[in-house]
């Protein structure tokens, strides 16, 4: 843009005042700032055209509503706003390099700074005098940062969340004045709800956010609903199971906050969505008002899914084919098909006398298995210990100052990466083994009852036993299911019948394919 003189540039300006913190908006700052800034523009006969309040936002550039504003405002009347009014130079930028490239833009516009107590202005002098007040600021707010992440890691070494208490969470004054965070009472239950939803392992982060914002309608700390992102944040955030960890630090250490979940089912999550890492969450099928979806053609192998027809008076259900080259392509009515399953599921499910010599069975296994994972255990315990004993010692190196940080924090961090894959596998062997006789029998219990209750799970939670129970996934062929292969647990029947026919395929299990 054109440079605009001194003598020909207008007379008029904006002041622009600025806090660096929420709590000093009820002091005297901003009201000060406007009436030492107006009192300026007064003695150097300048019109004041708006007021740009910043009340408690960021120093960064990037984070200021009114800066930004300010800037529209003077870009749209480039040439006509003259100067901005500041108290202090230090209010406009605490940044060299951001002061630079602001002064570079408002002259673009033909806008010159102004401060009300520092002697800034176009002379040799005047410019050399704002690019020290600018280094002056730069450093001190340096200063600053460097005392203030001292103070973080010295607190966070403590035990104590050191900054903006994360989501979840809301920061407090405990008794003896120290600042800490404790479960916020909204939000809390919340965070319950994703660990024990996604242990669930029938939902991604995208449905527990669809879930999250329409029961409870909270926000993100930007004013935004709840995202995916959001919820694989918290998700994987320690401080939830009581940890503080803050790797720029290096610290991992025990927190003195409340937790809002327990360590094992913070294990259990970190476990699923270790394992989910490297996957791309398939589209959702589960819709709960066709939960055999999923299930092949019998006759072409495509998959079967679920859609409505509309009639006269109401809708009808129906389930189908998805290929459109299948030959045999035909609508089956919903109840149709769902009770040839239950049919299916009623044939092969073991009677009870089959069910109570299976559960003795597995208690010997469970038993030998035990004895077996109590040995592991043992030997991730002593491992854990050395780790920790390897982290103790770095610490020591780091504080004599024969190792640098980089190398403290790198370190640090494959012996804490070690000790948790540890601890989870510890978790698995141990949830594995609690209390197998109720686990059994649960189970045992399930599968007995499976032919009345598959229609009340959850449609993920079906698909998940399907895959289970039928490792080669169902067919269906009007009017009958088949599949290739059984789990364990329904060949028992098969292996139970008389000496004729033990050794034989039931009819109706394997899949029978047109020649």
């Amino acid at each position: 843009m054109k440079t605009i003189s001194a003598l020909s540039r207008p007379k008029v300006a904006v002041i622009y005042t600025r806090v660096s913190s929420q709590e000093q908006v009820s002091g005297y700052s901003l009201a000060d700032q406007e009436r030492i800034c107006r009192e300026y523009a007064r003695k150097n006969e300048l019109t004041i055209l708006k007021v740009f309040r910043e009340e408690g936002e960021s120093a960064k550039i990037e984070d200021r509503t009114q800066m930004n504003l300010m800037r529209e405002y003077c870009l749209h009347n480039a040439g006509k706003v003259g100067y901005i009014i500041v108290y202090k130079a230090d209010r406009f930028s605490r940044d060299s390099m951001g002061h630079a490239l602001l002064r570079k833009f408002f002259r673009d516009c033909g806008t010159e700074l102004r401060s009300a107590t520092e002697p800034i202005d176009e002379t040799p002098y005047g410019r050399f005098f704002e690019l020290m007040l600018s280094g002056i600021a730069n450093l001190d707010n340096d200063i600053r940062t460097e005392r203030t992440v001292g103070g973080m890691r010295s607190k966070a070494l403590d035990g104590y969340w050191p900054s903006v208490a994360p989501w979840g969470y809301r920061n407090i004054t405990d008794v003896l004045g120290r600042r800490t965070v404790e479960p916020d009472p909204v939000k809390a239950p919340i965070v319950r709800f994703l660990f024990q939803e996604f242990s669930r392992g029938t939902s991604t982060f995208a449905e527990l956010a669809e879930r999250v914002n329409k029961k409870w309608g909270v926000k993100s700390k930007h004013g935004l609903k709840v995202s995916k992102q959001l919820v694989h944040k918290i998700l994987r955030n320690p401080i939830h199971y009581g940890w503080v960890e803050i790797p720029k630090f290096g610290i991992s250490i025990q927190g003195k906050h409340e937790p809002i979940v327990s360590i094992e089912l913070f294990n259990e999550v970190r476990e699923l969505m270790r394992r989910g890492k490297n996957h791309k969450h398939p589209r959702n099928r589960n819709n709960p008002d066709f939960p055999l979806r999923g299930v092949e053609c019998g006759h072409c192998g495509g998959n079967l899914s679920g859609g409505f027809t509309s009639g006269r008076s109401k809708k009808y259900a129906y389930y189908g084919c998805i290929n459109p080259l299948c030959s045999e392509r035909e609508s089956i009515h919903k109840e149709d098909l769902e009770n040839d399953f239950t049919e299916f599921l009623e044939k092969y499910t073991p009677d009870p006398s089959l069910m109570e010599a299976l559960g003795e069975a597995i208690k010997i296994v469970s038993e030998k298995q035990s004895a077996e994972d109590l040995s592991q255990t043992n030997r991730s315990e002593k491992t854990r210990a050395k780790l920790q004993h390897e982290l103790e010692e770095l610490l020591q190196l780091r504080v004599t100052g024969i190792i640098d940080n980089k190398t403290f924090i790198d370190e640090g961090e494959k012996r804490r990466e070690k000790i948790r894959n540890l601890e989870a596998e510890e978790f698995g062997i141990a949830k594995a083994n609690a209390t197998p006789d109720y686990s059994t029998s649960f189970g045992l219990k399930l599968l007995s009852e499976f032919p009345l209750t598959w229609k009340m799970l959850e449609p993920g939670e079906l698909k998940a036993l399907r895959v289970v129970l039928f490792p080669k996934n169902l067919q269906y062929q009007y009017p009958k299911f088949k599949t290739a292969e059984l789990s364990p647990i329904y060949k028992v029947k098969a292996a139970s019948g008389n000496d004729v026919n033990r050794l034989v395929t039931l009819r109706g299990i394997e899949p029978r394919f047109h020649p």
